[in-house]
């Protein structure tokens, strides 16, 4: 990246190393030797304070710059690149590839019946689908441990919502939620279990909604066509045991009942 053209030579190669550097120890390394050149002389006031400023640009958010003197009068025609973040990799933006069909599975879900009519009013139609994703996960596995995307993503909605939802749910007692912290590296999903009695109650009563999403299809079968069958199979005979030797079926059939008409 090019420095300001009004820098002097020595002033615009510290704001090229303030560019790129890639921590914040290398940072405070380049601003000791800013000012250690100042003290040489190197260069004037303003330009010390403006390479400060930008130093203080790179530095992450929350971090306490230290006072500087003088006031900046100059404007950079170089662009300084972006603050230091953290160690993990930011976060992108999650979008829905299919709109039409995450607006119509949060509202399947959001109507369906995983809440009892005394808790459903307390929550609107994508809160309601956010927690009966929530109810299934508990009814089939005691706990539900999923991160907040992958519930966003099955109730059709944005992980906004799942926050907001979650926060509600807990202020309201309906649910309870361990956190699970690991010091230095990323966190683990939040365990979350229901809290309220009547709702663990109206689960264990009914189906859940959320298990159709991504499950096989039921196949549905007539009980006429069952009952049928199961006439058939009592009037069917017995296949001898002559009819392995490779005899047609028929003929034994036929043999059969002449022997039980003499018999009689």
């Amino acid at each position: 990246m090019t420095a300001l053209a009004s820098l002097t030579p020595a002033a615009a190669c510290f704001y090229d190393r303030l560019n790129a550097a890639r921590n914040v120890d290398e940072i405070d390394g380049i601003v000791r030797g800013i000012w250690a050149a100042y003290g040489n002389a190197e260069f004037g006031d303003e330009e010390a304070a403006f390479l400060q400023e930008a130093a203080n640009n790179r530095r992450p958010m929350g971090r306490a710059a230290s006072s500087i003197p003088g006031v900046v009068t100059m404007k950079p025609i170089g662009k300084l690149r972006s603050r230091l973040g953290s160690r993990f990799t930011p976060r992108q933006r999650q979008r829905s590839p299919d709109r039409q069909a995450s607006r119509d599975r949060r509202r399947r879900l959001g109507g369906s019946s995983a809440l009892p009519d005394t808790l459903r009013h307390h929550y609107t139609e994508g809160q309601r689908a956010v927690l009966c994703i929530i109810a299934g996960e508990i009814k089939h596995h005691g706990v539900c441990d999923l991160p907040i995307d992958k519930i966003a993503a099955l109730a059709g909605v944005c992980r906004t919502t799942v926050q907001t939802t979650l926060h509600e749910a807990r202020r309201l007692r309906h649910i309870r939620i361990t956190e699970r912290p690991v010091p230095g590296r990323k966190h683990l999903p939040n365990l979350i279990e229901i809290a309220s009695a009547e709702w663990r109650t109206w689960l264990k009563r009914g189906p859940s909604a959320h298990r159709p999403i991504g499950s096989k299809t039921v196949n549905l079968v007539s009980t006429t066509k069952n009952t049928d069958r199961q006439k058939e199979g009592f009037a069917r005979k017995e296949r001898p045991k002559e009819a392995d030797r490779g005899e047609p079926w028929g003929f034994y059939w036929v043999s059969s009942q002449l022997s039980r008409g003499c018999k009689a």
